[in-house]
């Protein structure tokens, strides 16, 4: 895998990373600590003080976020969805969920429980 984000036209950048989350650790999720893998758009996904309430920290600050998608990978049967909230451009951050009907849910550490995204940013305000 390369090190740098996709470079789809010269304003638009497309970031791909699975995160793996451990419970209710508040332990920022990194490539170093394998917790992490990803292109080198994200420095790290950290748990909130909220059940199943994640903030990605993103390597570059981009002006918008033009589309996102996730999937959860679970090791069992589990009815959870994904959801985004807030992106904030001026620190770099999203904020991500894992929800059970209106519940932000942890996900239990186990090696087969992942999340993977995929962010399409626009970088300019033409």
């Amino acid at each position: 895998m390369n090190d740098r984000p996709k470079v789809v036209g010269p304003e638009i950048k497309d970031l791909h990373f699975t995160f793996f989350p451990q419970g209710n650790s508040t332990t920022p999720l990194t490539v170093a600590a394998g917790t992490l893998l990803n292109d080198g758009g994200v420095s790290s996904v950290t748990r909130t003080g909220t059940a199943g309430t994640f903030t990605i920290q993103l390597a570059d600050r981009y002006l918008q976020v033009m589309a996102r998608l996730a999937t959860i990978q679970m090791s069992a049967a589990t009815d959870l969805t994904p959801q985004f909230g807030d992106y904030d451009a001026t620190n770099g951050t999203l904020v991500f969920r894992a929800i059970a009907g209106a519940t932000p849910t942890d996900i239990a550490a186990n090696a087969n429980n992942s999340v993977s995204v995929w962010l399409r940013f626009k970088d300019s305000a033409a």
